[in-house]
């Protein structure tokens, strides 16, 4: 048994090698780019994003931008982004859609995407019986609406054994 299931593994990990799984995507020309394979918070892709003009300079980010516009435009975004393979367009594009100036290439700006991501964690949340506590703490819906419930009980009765 233990050793059909280190074959397995070994063939697993030969097929699906570690660094590609966890690999940062293709070469960037710009070291600072940020990649969270278990996701970032918006908070933190905009601020390293903002990073960028300064890297690149006000000059080359305006001549890139007219491009990237000129582009969304005419509907060829995406052949624009994948003409560069330093991957300095999927970086320009990032900079201005992290800066709420341009639509993702779902049509929807980082305002819309804050939004969908904010009602979906709530609704996560609903489905999960779970409250927000902050910092990714949560208390059991259930048990804090009995919690809440127990303390208006005993109030109420101190409250009514005083009038008494």
């Amino acid at each position: 048994m233990k050793t059909r299931l280190l074959m397995l593994l070994f063939a697993f990990s030969i097929l699906f090698p570690i660094t590609e799984i966890f690999a940062p995507p293709g070469p960037n020309e710009w070291s600072r780019a940020p990649y969270c394979p278990a996701g970032c918070s918006l908070d933190f892709m905009k601020q390293r994003w903002s990073e960028y003009y300064n890297y690149k300079g006000s000059e080359w980010m305006e001549l890139k931008k007219q491009e990237m516009l000129l582009s969304i435009n005419n509907g060829t975004i995406e052949d624009w982004l994948n003409t560069d393979p330093s991957r300095a367009h999927y970086n320009v594009f990032n900079y201005y859609f992290y800066a709420g100036e341009i639509p993702n290439l779902e049509g929807k700006f980082i305002d819309q995407v804050k939004q969908d991501m904010f009602f979906s964690d709530m609704k996560q949340n609903l489905n999960n019986n779970q409250f927000p506590l902050g910092n990714h703490t949560y208390i059991n819906f259930s048990l804090m609406l009995a919690g809440v419930t127990s303390i208006a009980v005993v109030i109420t009765f101190i409250l009514w054994k005083k009038r008494k």
